[in-house]
């Protein structure tokens, strides 16, 4: 099983990055990860299903934070790291719609 922790992030995208960002959500376990041309994250579920987030430019984006960094481990690394997981909401995952302006 593996999962998966988003970290540097920041709330705008366009934002230039002097410090490392904000740390954010641990989820899995997972089956797998899968990248399809750098698009979207397949998060492999046990029932078959797989949650999905999405990148914008170079970053994974998750309920209104753009994260710069994502890593991927094994059950052995997040109980060493002490890290709690997070349930995860596809709703948050959907990026934002732009706007013409």
């Amino acid at each position: 099983m593996v999962y998966i922790r988003l970290f540097h992030g920041r709330t705008d995208p366009g934002q230039d990055m002097d410090d490392w960002g904000s740390d954010g959500p641990v989820f899995g376990p997972y089956l797998f990860s899968h990248t399809t041309y750098g698009w979207d994250i397949k998060l492999g579920k046990s029932n078959g299903n797989c949650d999905e987030l999405y990148v914008h430019e170079d970053m994974v984006y998750y309920d209104g934070v753009y994260y710069g960094d994502w890593s991927i481990f094994n059950a052995t690394i997040l109980e060493k790291s002490k890290l709690k997981t997070t349930i995860f909401a596809p709703n948050k995952a959907k990026l934002p719609e732009k706007s013409c302006s």
